[in-house]
């Protein structure tokens, strides 16, 4: 075998690893979830998966590393692929909410069950911490592109509006998991959220109608 084969064949079974742990974390969540469950989820054996992580901690966050990725990926896709910086943000609204109208439990619960569970935890907060400046910068960063393009005449600095969005997406994402997406009204409240997003950024096109 070549030390080619040798590399990709690690690199599969780091993300079979990483594919059963997201099965295993979206269906009992983060804290009922055992890294014997992960180990069974693979079907390799308890040796294999120490070449690579040695807690489920390690996994979750390796996780979330990954979705980080795919997430900017897809970020750069949808902005090649919308007219304005506007409508790339409309876009990432619409799926935020069919995703919250989707989802039951999932990824995402496992996900504010660490955090809000282990934030008493100086690693797990460093690292909450350390996701939490990495989206404001990414978010504040679109919206820079807009000013740049000349969309926007924000009402403020775009890193406090960043800010201001991610405190209330998180407060309904967090009632949405909680109560559901009917109860919570998601619909509405992205709806409104997006409307005063719009209010903030002042967009030029918008007072001339």
């Amino acid at each position: 075998m070549s030390p080619r084969l040798t590399e990709e064949r690690k690199e599969e079974r780091g993300q079979q690893i990483l594919d059963a742990a997201k099965r295993v974390f979206a269906r009992k969540g983060y804290g009922a979830a055992t890294l014997k469950d992960i180990i069974e989820e693979t079907g390799m054996s308890r040796g294999w998966i120490y070449l690579y992580y040695q807690t489920k901690e390690e996994i979750f966050e390796a996780v979330l590393d990954q979705m980080d990725m795919d997430y900017e990926q897809s970020l750069e896709h949808l902005k090649a692929e919308t007219s304005t910086i506007w409508q790339m943000i409309e876009t990432l609204f619409a799926r935020q909410q069919q995703e919250l109208e989707q989802a039951e439990g999932g990824l995402m619960s496992a996900f504010y069950e660490y955090f809000l569970v282990g934030w008493r935890y100086p690693d797990r907060r460093e690292v909450l911490t350390r996701r939490y400046e990495r989206g404001i910068e990414r978010f504040a960063q679109i919206l820079q592109t807009g000013v740049s393009r000349g969309e926007f005449v924000p009402a403020m600095p775009v890193q406090d509006i960043s800010r201001l969005v991610a405190s209330f997406q998180e407060g309904i994402v967090a009632h949405t998991h909680a109560v559901g997406a009917t109860k919570a009204n998601t619909a509405l409240q992205l709806k409104s959220l997006l409307r005063y997003l719009g209010s903030l950024l002042q967009r030029p096109e918008e007072e001339a109608l």
